[in-house]
């Protein structure tokens, strides 16, 4: 079976290659959801490209009025065959539409077919008489080779009452919820019949978003990557204390957590990191949700650092978003994108907390975080991720994080009371793999960023 492309960037690759052809594919989802932008981007980009493609809107509308419609999308390609399908002969006659669909495929012989919708076709009548002619429409349908694509306004209730995800080889549902104040739609592919070996199996539900350009689909991140062979590497984190705590330094593609309220030290810590990675020449990557790229640039330029610079160079990239308006899934596209790009070495993911407020469940975050987590290290990526917790804590009374699990280390900054004046503290609750120091250190934060000032135990 031949596939050709969807036109929407990503949907081949969660399809597993792009549409088969000839097949029937049903697009469905209520109203508002964003089926039309949906078949008609997929129209254009195949019109655009030379293939014979036919649209057939069952509407009421007039011939001038559906051509203003249609051009409202700015991706509407004048290229594409526009044969509307009058609603009211649909709704009481679908036999003799029927015939006149058969016409306009005789005339055409497309290469796409659009027919939006086709679940009014014989509204009113019996189910049999639907059944019945549903069948008869897959029957004209089989008759030629086009790449067929139907939309329904039905809800998953009514979809699975209905007969055209029986008669489609693929089902797609696009559906929306209210997310705080934000809309989040997600696309779901619920039939695939044929070619299931060859999709991303990572998951059925795909975040996407609707702008003037027309749809934007997100897949999660693979899943199932593996891991580059390290040989035991370490990294400095640039604090040569932390360093010998960790008895050499950071492991290689491992992931860190650093933990703390606000005040401590984290971001430096991570600014850190990425600093000394850059004098080394390794390309990073540093991803923000609450300080600004200008804001962070300065306030490293205090420190010596010139992070302005190594942007030029091309061996760093910052990455801001705000968590209130990107979609989860479209950020960890985000940074695919640049780590594959500059063939970055170390990652600094400052703030995960700000995901709390677009991800409720723990159970989402956590799977959000560990898709991210494994396609980096099998990028050979190592990562310093922030978790900021409110209020003040000791190392016996360390709230739960749930991705504390996924971590191969897991480094706690904290305030102690020190004779009536707070001092910060730092120890490592856990290096996976690894020994290391398990005392608990001042440290300050000075002009050259933090600094390990005492070793030996601390003793309350």
């Amino acid at each position: 079976m031949k596939q050709c492309s969807s036109g929407i960037v990503h949907l081949d690759e969660i399809l597993g290659g792009g549409l088969p052809k000839p097949s029937l594919v049903l697009v469905s989802g209520t109203a508002g959801v964003g089926k039309t932008t949906f078949v008609l981007q997929m129209l254009s980009q195949a019109a655009q490209k030379g293939e014979r493609a036919v649209y057939m809107p069952i509407t009421s509308q007039s011939d001038e009025k559906l051509m203003d419609y249609l051009h409202i999308y700015p991706f509407f390609s004048d290229d594409i065959m526009v044969h509307p399908i009058n609603r009211s002969t649909a709704e009481k006659d679908p036999l003799t539409t029927l015939l006149d669909m058969g016409n306009i495929l005789a005339s055409t012989n497309p290469d796409r077919l659009v027919i939006n919708p086709l679940d009014t076709l014989g509204f009113g009548f019996p189910s049999h008489e639907k059944r019945r002619f549903f069948y008869s429409f897959d029957s004209m349908i089989q008759d030629w080779s086009a790449q067929t694509m139907i939309t329904g306004e039905l809800n998953k209730i009514q979809l699975h009452q209905s007969i055209l995800p029986h008669i489609a080889d693929g089902v797609i549902y696009l559906d929306r919820e209210l997310v705080g104040d934000k809309v989040v739609r997600k696309m779901e592919i619920m039939k695939w019949r044929g070619i299931g070996d060859g999709m991303n199996d990572n998951s059925s539900v795909h975040e996407f978003k609707i702008t003037s350009n027309g749809i934007s689909i997100f897949p999660k991140l693979e899943s199932n990557a593996t891991p580059l062979p390290t040989g035991g590497e370490r990294l400095s984190t640039g604090v040569e204390g932390l360093d010998s705590m960790m008895h050499g330094g950071i492991p290689a593609q491992s992931f860190t957590i650093l933990t703390g309220c606000a005040g401590v030290g984290k971001t430096m810590l991570g600014l850190q990191f990425i600093a000394k990675g850059l004098e080394l020449g390794e390309p990073c990557i540093i991803v923000l949700f609450e300080e600004k790229e200008g804001q962070l640039i300065y306030e490293a330029s205090k420190l010596g650092w010139d992070l302005e610079g190594y942007i030029k160079k091309g061996l760093l990239k910052i990455i801001y978003s705000n968590p209130t308006t990107i979609l989860p899934d479209e950020h960890n596209q985000i940074i695919r994108t640049c780590v594959e790009e500059m063939g970055a070495k170390r990652l600094f993911y400052d703030g995960v907390n700000n995901l709390e407020s677009i991800m409720k469940d723990p159970v989402d975050l956590k799977n959000h975080i560990r898709l991210l987590i494994n396609f980096l290290k099998s990028r050979g990526v190592t990562v310093i991720l922030t978790n900021e917790v409110s209020g003040l804590f000791i190392p016996d009374r360390m709230p739960e994080l749930s991705i504390s699990s996924l971590a191969d280390g897991i480094i706690m900054l904290h305030f102690m009371d020190n004779q009536n004046r707070y001092e910060r503290a730092l120890s490592i609750l856990k290096l996976r793999g690894s020994d290391h120091d398990m005392s608990v250190r001042k440290y300050i934060i000075g002009d050259n960023g933090v600094e390990i000032i005492q070793k030996e135990l601390i003793v309350k």
